[in-house]
């Protein structure tokens, strides 16, 4: 478990206020950020345990990089990135897009942190078009 003080942290994390005010951050589209995204990023955070696994995300204390992960990726690997995510710059998805597992990274300019809820609508058709491609090829079992 983390210390008195992770959890008061996590408290105080897991309100909607907060959570909105993160999301607008995050997101490069503020329309993007709804009510409806708010509680389902918060009903985790209200189950027992949220606070120790917030806990260790914030800590990268668990799990591999993606630098680890890509080398073992079984099948090609197809990278969205918004142009205007403020916490992980693209530059590292660039890096990242240099793994030979990496078929393809698509830049999405005017978006944030989270293409896929920012810009559904551009961000499904690519991975539609992607899938169909890798299983036409036979490179990935569905």
């Amino acid at each position: 478990g983390y210390a008195p003080a992770g959890r008061f942290f996590f408290s105080r994390i897991a309100q909607r206020k907060v959570i909105r005010n993160l999301l607008g951050q995050a997101y490069h589209r503020p329309e993007a950020v709804t009510d409806e995204l708010v509680e389902a990023i918060l009903a985790p955070a209200l189950t027992p345990g949220a606070a120790d696994v917030f806990l260790a995300f914030v800590r990268y204390s668990q799990g591999p990089l993606p630098e680890d992960l890509l080398p073992l990726a079984p099948c090609p690997v197809w990278i969205v990135w918004g142009q205007d995510d403020p916490w992980e710059p693209v530059a590292l998805g660039r890096k990242l897009a240099d793994f030979p597992a990496v078929r393809a990274m698509e830049e999405l300019p005017g978006v944030g942190h989270c293409p896929q809820d920012e810009a559904p609508e551009l961000v499904n058709p690519l991975v539609l078009g992607w899938l169909g491609e890798a299983e036409s090829a036979g490179e990935c079992s569905s």
